[in-house]
């Protein structure tokens, strides 16, 4: 009689890799299937929109910003996140190394190596700049021969205002210059009117929080925003004085206690709040139809103000970063019209200007975009104005 042979068994050793790979292969898959793609998503965590859908289209930019989608929309991402900072905050208290840190006087600076490397002067991309200041340049030569007031503004990080908090085992390679001030010399040099406050800003804090200690520290606070539009306005006004200058006495400065959403414990901050006076705001609309008629990137802002009791007649185009986004009360009550969008469509901003015909036209760049996604706008340096 034949014998039968015993059919193998799989033993442990191959149950538990398969348990892990099959264990691993859902730790990567699910949240990639459970991506979210609600239109608009307002992240608490973070204190930002996340990046909205750009459409389909081909080409090393686009690539970048369906990176950028997909990385703020996998499934279950800020509940990992908090998870790590609060578990982080537990075992070292400090928070995670890759978002925020503790720094000296209970500061808190972002802290992804990024951000420390251009804190130190090591992130200082000559060619970056170049590609930007000499795609600021032809906009202002173009806009000249339109008689159109054109001025670049710098979104400051924190860092560069508030480094003595910083802390002290983050050198700083003081034979390198900073972003800021190669920006600034080259832009002198190439005759492109801008406001890069760090001087200004440095000597205000000396007496004024205008970056907050805990909360948003990615951006300037109400009373730092104040102070870098006033210098933007100052700017502005030398070309176009019959504009009404910005005045603090416009608005009402109120405080709001908010809460620091990086972590779990309940760690909370009073910030400075400005809110038009309703003698001025009654006469602002916001219109929308602008959305469907104007050409943009899709997922990008764009906003279109409305003053029929405008002080004057002039409109401006702003070209917008973070620092600007929700800032269009300073700019409404004094201009008939303000248009804001999203500076991912530079490309555009000929375009923009031969439909909408602004008066003055403004390009904000967060500092923090040098490190950033300002790599993934590959045509800076191409366009050119018929």
């Amino acid at each position: 009689m034949m014998k039968h042979e015993k059919k193998s068994r799989p033993d442990g050793k191959t149950v538990i890799n398969f348990i892990f790979c099959a264990a691993f292969l859902t730790i990567i898959l699910v949240p990639f299937c459970m991506l979210d793609t609600t239109p608009v998503i307002d992240s608490t965590l973070e204190n930002r929109r996340m990046t909205m859908w750009p459409g389909w289209h081909f080409g090393q930019e686009m690539n970048a910003w369906y990176g950028h989608y997909v990385e703020d929309r996998v499934g279950f991402r800020e509940e990992a996140v908090q998870a790590y900072m609060d578990l982080t905050y537990a075992l070292f208290g400090e928070f995670s190394t890759d978002m925020h840190m503790f720094a000296k006087d209970g500061e808190i600076f972002p802290a992804d190596e990024a951000y420390i490397k251009a804190y130190q002067h090591l992130a200082t991309d000559e060619n970056l700049i170049d590609s930007l200041v000499t795609y600021l340049d032809r906009t202002n030569r173009y806009l000249q021969e339109r008689d159109i007031p054109f001025v670049f503004l710098a979104g400051l990080d924190k860092k560069t205002v508030y480094g003595d908090y910083m802390p002290d085992e983050i050198h700083v390679d003081e034979s390198r210059e900073s972003i800021m001030e190669m920006l600034s010399r080259k832009l002198s040099d190439a005759d492109v009117p801008y406001v890069v406050p760090v001087e200004e800003f440095r000597k205000a804090a000396q007496t004024e929080r205008i970056y907050n200690q805990r909360y948003d520290t990615a951006h300037w606070n109400a009373k730092g925003t104040m102070l870098g539009l006033t210098l933007l306005d100052e700017k502005i006004r030398e070309k176009k004085p019959q504009i009404p200058a910005l005045s603090q006495d416009a608005f009402t400065l109120s405080e709001e206690t908010k809460r620091i959403e990086f972590i779990s414990l309940p760690l909370t901050e009073t910030v400075p709040v400005y809110t038009l006076k309703e003698q001025y705001a009654s006469s602002v609309h916001e219109e929308t139809d602008l959305l469907q008629s104007l050409p943009h990137m899709e997922g990008t802002t764009v906003r279109h103000f409305v003053n029929e009791d405008a002080p004057c007649d002039e409109t401006i185009l702003l070209f917008i970063d973070s620092f600007l986004q929700d800032n269009g009360q300073y700019f409404a009550y004094r201009y008939k019209e303000v248009y804001m969008v999203s500076r991912q469509n530079y490309e555009r901003l000929q375009e923009y200007v031969e439909t909408l015909q602004p008066t003055v036209v403004v390009y904000e760049n967060a500092e923090r975009a040098f490190v950033d996604d300002l790599y993934a706008y590959v045509n800076l340096a191409n366009i050119e104005y018929p």
